[in-house]
């Protein structure tokens, strides 16, 4: 029962100084890290409460207290943290706090002391401990005379969390929200390409078939060129001697119509010498006959 009240009191004061002095979140994360459950505990009681989290550098919050179960004479109680640096490497503890210096308590009297300690900026990552030393006299009665009691005591109290850590994680918790959005368009994006994939082979396939029709095409519009370029100039040529041709035609012609003029006179000429011919062939026979008559019907002469 008197446990709780102390660690109700604790409590009740680390709210009280965050309320007055407006200290961050992690003042708020002040817990109960530890209590003594020694060989002494029916003597004395105490609790420590202590910020939980915390990062190189950062000043974290301790509060201790306790009450005596018996009348102590000269109680002296100290109270330091210690960790460890680069990377274990090397020790570090802070100063030592005061919370007890000879004092005299007697029986149900309590005691609390709040402290901020400096956490070293080269402190590694982890557990940090608290450490304790506490000692004092009580009455033996079977002794009749003062015994010491004490006791000397590390205890897990804060962790010290890795700030690059931290960011990681945070840049990680990001690029996977990224991710999560880069992969929600990347499924868009995938239905959208296999789509348009079925699409383009669909179409490709059209275009194979265009392409070996046009490449057929092509190979007979190539060989239908070269015999039309053949026929060309075939017809040039032909054009040439077409040309050379009828010019040598119209030279002909006009040297025919010359000769059949001089060939129509010429005719005309031999017909009228034939005609003649004829007369005078005609007169020659007559003349021939008539002669011939004449000199068979000449009386012959007797001579005498």
């Amino acid at each position: 029962m008197k446990r709780r009240k102390i660690v109700f009191l604790m409590v009740s004061a680390a709210l009280l100084l965050s309320l007055a002095f407006g200290v961050s979140v992690q003042a708020e994360e002040v817990e109960l890290v530890w209590e003594y459950e020694g060989d002494y505990a029916d003597e004395i009681e105490v609790v420590v409460e202590a910020t939980t989290k915390a990062y190189p550098g950062d000043d974290i919050t301790v509060a201790i207290g306790g009450e005596a179960q018996e009348d102590l004479y000269d109680v002296t109680m100290d109270i330091w943290i210690k960790g460890s640096a680069e990377e274990g490497a090397e020790r570090w503890e802070s100063d030592e706090e005061s919370v007890l210096y000879g004092d005299d308590l007697e029986y149900g009297d309590d005691f609390y002391e709040e402290y901020e300690f400096e956490i070293p900026e080269t402190a590694d990552p982890g557990m940090m401990l608290g450490h304790i030393t506490c000692e004092w006299d009580i009455w033996d009665a079977d002794l009749e005379d003062y015994v010491t009691h004490s006791f000397d005591t590390a205890f897990p109290m804060t962790y010290l969390m890795n700030k690059d850590y931290e960011d990681l994680q945070e840049d990680y918790a990001n690029l996977q929200k990224d991710y999560a959005g880069l992969k929600t368009n990347y499924t868009d994006l995938s239905s959208k390409y296999n789509s348009l994939q079925t699409s383009y082979n669909s179409l490709k396939s059209d275009y194979d078939s265009l392409k070996t029709t046009y490449n057929s095409l092509k190979s007979s519009y190539d060989s239908l060129k070269s015999e039309h370029d053949t026929l060309v100039s075939d017809y040039v040529d032909l054009q040439k001697k077409y040309t050379s041709l009828d010019s040598e035609h119209k030279t002909l012609q006009g040297d025919y119509d010359t000769l059949e003029s001089e060939y129509e006179a010429t005719a005309s000429e031999l017909s009228n010498y034939t005609t003649y011919t004829y007369a005078l062939a005609a007169a020659t026979i007559i003349f021939v006959v008539t002669t011939i008559i004449f000199a068979v019907r000449k009386p012959k002469t007797v001579l005498s």
